[in-house]
């Protein structure tokens, strides 16, 4: 895979990140959605190691 498809793939997951932790700071008092908005952020930090591990040294 070229390093311009991998940046990108880079700029994604980040931005769902982002996203995500939008949902748990707005989420309030609703339990449920903080709860599994956290394990979707596991998922992401998965994404980010597996990014990591394929990400051309600079």
């Amino acid at each position: 895979m070229d390093d311009a498809k991998i940046a990108e793939m880079d700029r994604k997951i980040e931005a769902l990140r982002e996203m995500v932790q939008e949902v748990i700071d707005s989420a309030g008092d609703i339990e449920a959605v903080r709860r599994n908005a956290k394990r979707i952020l596991a998922s992401v930090k998965m994404l980010e190691l597996n990014i990591c591990d394929i990400a051309p040294r600079t």
